[in-house]
């Protein structure tokens, strides 16, 4: 049982509500604590539905490529940092 209840606690607690609030208030009260965490439960669905399409929406921005160098040899742009030019072969 869920929170540690056994059976017995859960019939002691039943009699002692009926004793409290007798048999016609009873359905009452149930009603009411059915239609509260009805609209518990639907309340806290759409909070979390809002945040995932929040959260799936936000888009990462890019990362910016680096700046291009100019090859020596032949003058067009290549990566940074390599050691020889794709185009012509040259070493930078």
């Amino acid at each position: 049982m869920p929170f540690g209840l056994q059976p017995t606690h859960l019939i002691i607690i039943l009699v002692v509500a009926l004793l409290i609030f007798g048999p016609s208030r009873l359905p009452e009260i149930g009603r009411s604590f059915g239609k509260m965490l009805r609209e518990f439960s639907t309340a806290t669905k759409e909070a979390t539905q809002s945040f995932s399409e929040e959260v799936t929406t936000k888009t990462e921005p890019k990362p910016e490529e680096p700046a291009k160098v100019a090859c020596k040899n032949c003058s067009k742009l290549i990566q940074p940092g390599l050691k020889f030019c794709p185009e012509c072969g040259a070493a930078q």
